[in-house]
């Protein structure tokens, strides 16, 4: 079944950290998967860029790249994935995936980072 009036903890969990040591994020799968979250569109918790790469990640069938170290993990933040160049905001730069075995579909999603 649904869960209704669920509650997740997030403050106090230090394993909910971004690209700065005081930087708050929330559950990868949360802030994707989950309707009603509400935090959903706070970047702060969710950054949109984490669930765009997310979804690039899967369609572009991520699990068989040659590196994926940091991709997709729960309290990963998407600045530290492997191939992921961020600025001081937080925002994606550089995307260098070279000779990572990748395959599938290219996302939409890419084209809004």
């Amino acid at each position: 079944g649904a869960l209704v009036n669920a509650a997740v903890l997030l403050k106090g969990n230090d394993m909910i950290t971004g690209q700065y040591k005081d930087d708050k994020i929330a559950p990868l799968s949360i802030c994707s998967n989950v309707p009603g979250f509400d935090l959903i569109h706070d970047p702060t918790w969710c950054p949109p860029e984490r669930n765009l790469l997310s979804k690039f990640y899967y369609e572009a069938k991520g699990q068989e790249w040659t590196n994926s170290t940091g991709w997709v993990g729960e309290f990963n933040d998407h600045c530290k994935w492997h191939g992921i160049s961020c600025n001081e905001e937080g925002r994606v730069v550089n995307l260098s995936l070279r000779n990572g075995g990748l395959s599938g579909r290219i996302s939409d999603a890419i084209g809004n980072l």
